[in-house]
């Protein structure tokens, strides 16, 4: 069994990760954000007393995907809690890496990250791992589920890079949003059923991904999914949802906060609405999209004034899903 835990760190990502290994509790992460002066994967860190994390995994350098990493890290190190490694999928040169960031904020706190790795494996206090879509990288949860990177292949990578242009500015604004090329695509899976986190990828990845003739992608069900970049239209890829097995009633979940990006968008909710056998479930609503619905709907008919509606709303919360045997259960 695995844990699948979305926090609800707003416009943003974090994710954690929980099974059990030989009687003992395993945790690991993906991706750390801060939001309203909190970080609410540090907060579960300290509630839980967790001494010891299996891996801490970076999708992408994206600031609403790593701006809590610093001192999650710096958290461990002074509190003894062992980081085994950290998995990232940046297999570029640091200028390009600064070009993948939004602001000069950003390409700060992403400078000050990669320091302190740095200094953390030359005292071997972790190890750091590049990860991409070799059919041999495999990561056991437990004894009956595993994970797999199923992007970024070569073809992203060298996508991100053929979009830099150089030379630039240093002191101009870094804000071309390149690294959605290198987004992490992870499916968590068994024989009978697999959970696909696809954090900011392209609508091209997904393509890609679900045309492999090697099947890699799998025969089973989905019985749980992440809709790219916090449901965005530019990464929504239709073919690819409608051709996935899926279970009675697949979780779709938005990782989503107040935003000025109009996330998620209203086509993209109105889409896993009327595809059957999915249900969409959104971190700045309890209970997703479906509490309350109809009321709303008998005062208008329109998504996107079902969408302003909840936006305003002050329910939220984390969301926490349950990977076992042949389901996905929302506890």
């Amino acid at each position: 069994m695995v844990r699948l835990i979305f926090k609800d760190v707003g416009q943003g990502d974090s994710i954690i990760l929980e099974w059990s290994e030989d009687d003992t509790n395993k945790i690991a992460i993906i991706d750390c954000n801060i939001y309203s002066n909190s970080n609410p994967v540090l907060d579960h860190i300290k509630v839980n007393n967790i001494i010891e994390i299996e891996f801490i995994l970076l999708t992408h350098p994206h600031l609403d995907h790593f701006s809590g990493m610093f001192d999650l890290l710096d958290y461990c190190i002074k509190n003894n809690i062992k980081v085994k490694r950290f998995l990232h999928t940046s297999l570029v040169t640091p200028d390009y890496l600064m070009m993948a960031t939004r602001s000069k904020e950003a390409s700060r706190e992403l400078q000050k990250l990669w320091l302190f790795l740095n200094k953390m494996i030359d005292n071997n206090q972790i190890e750091r791992y590049v990860l991409d879509d070799n059919p041999n990288m495999i990561i056991p949860l437990g004894e009956e589920f595993k994970m797999e990177v199923l992007a970024p292949s070569s073809i992203e990578i060298d996508k991100y890079i053929s979009s830099v242009k150089f030379p630039f500015d240093e002191e101009g604004v870094f804000g071309h949003p390149n690294a959605n090329w290198l987004s992490t695509v992870l499916r968590i899976y068994n024989d009978k059923i697999s959970a696909l986190l696809t954090s900011d990828s392209e609508k091209n990845v997904l393509t890609r991904i679900g045309n492999r003739k090697s099947g890699r992608l799998g025969l089973n069900r989905i019985g749980l999914g992440q809709s790219p970049h916090h449901g965005s239209k530019r990464n929504h890829n239709i073919l690819f949802w409608q051709l996935r097995k899926r279970t009675k009633e697949t979780p779709i979940v938005f990782s989503v906060g107040p935003n000025s990006y109009g996330h998620p968008n209203s086509e993209v909710l109105r889409y896993f609405q009327k595809l059957a056998h999915y249900k969409i479930e959104r971190t700045d609503l309890i209970n997703g999209i479906t509490k309350k619905t109809s009321t709303i709907q008998k005062k208008s008919n329109n998504l996107d004034l079902i969408s302003s509606i909840y936006s305003t709303k002050p329910e939220r919360g984390d969301l926490i899903f349950k990977l076992e045997k042949d389901i996905c259960e929302k506890i």
